[in-house]
């Protein structure tokens, strides 16, 4: 699953390459095309950018929104080169006059005025550690609201933070030294805060190894390190599946004390 620092590492991309392309022919396969694909031609790109794991494009007054999920991606081409998985998977196609952008099997893509997209984003999801308008204190509200929920499992509620997946929430839980099973109701006021702190910095951090083309591995202290001793504290990382979400989850006992009993859940 993409997450939000990826998304937007498409999008700087997106905007390095193709920034003030004006569109000469588009293509696109999915049932979310609110009008007429053509109208965009002849108008130039004026924005990539993202919201949450959301990929904006911003063409004039119009808009094309993409989530690629699990298993798509985007790929930029020369005029004339040939593409390197079946037309089939193609579910975008925008041809500028030098390049083409196209997006592979994701399952969603959008097009619509720029105005509808955003309203749509901002009006069901909640707050992006790496948008502009990000704000602690309305993180928190967000977070207080949903008092009665796992702190592992609203985090991975795009309607409380956007953008963050499951590499991050592990990571964050983690340097946030709290448990995944707690109740955001039981957590302090300094613990939500550390939290919500540690959310931007990481996934800030996520995106400039991205950038950087470093491996992601040097971020992780707990993901996908099951039985291998804490980085912190020494003790032996271990890995369970949360209810609700059934994700994938790495702790350290120590580290993260303060937590119910996960004995029936360990394996």
């Amino acid at each position: 699953m993409v997450e939000g620092p990826t998304a937007k590492l498409y999008s700087i991309m997106i905007n390095k390459a193709l920034l003030n392309g004006v569109i000469e022919d588009i293509y696109v396969k999915s049932r979310r095309v609110y009008i007429d694909p053509k109208k965009l031609l002849g108008h130039r790109l004026m924005l990539s950018d993202t919201y949450g794991k959301n990929i904006l494009l911003r063409i004039d007054g119009y808009g094309i929104r993409i989530h690629l999920m699990l298993y798509g991606s985007i790929h930029i081409y020369e005029a004339d080169e040939e593409l390197k998985k079946p037309f089939n998977r193609v579910r975008l196609l925008i041809k500028f006059p030098d390049r083409r952008l196209v997006v592979y099997n994701a399952p969603i893509v959008e097009i619509n005025y720029f105005r509808n997209i955003l309203d749509s984003l901002k009006s069901n999801l909640g707050l992006d550690p790496l948008r502009r308008e990000w704000n602690k204190d309305e993180v928190l509200k967000y977070l207080l609201k949903n008092g009665d929920k796992k702190i592992g499992v609203a985090l991975l509620d795009q309607r409380i933070v956007a953008g963050i997946g499951n590499i991050l929430r592990n990571e964050i839980l983690f340097r946030a030294k709290i448990h995944p099973e707690r109740l955001i109701k039981d957590l302090s006021t300094e613990e939500l805060n550390r939290l919500i702190r540690i959310s931007r910095e990481l996934s800030r951090e996520f995106l400039r190894i991205k950038l950087k083309k470093r491996r992601l591995r040097d971020l992780l202290y707990v993901y996908n390190r099951a039985g291998k001793n804490c980085k912190i504290c020494g003790s032996k990382i271990k890995f369970y599946m949360q209810d609700e979400i059934n994700r994938k989850t790495f702790v350290c006992e120590y580290c993260q004390r303060n937590r119910p009993s996960l004995d029936t859940f360990i394996i």
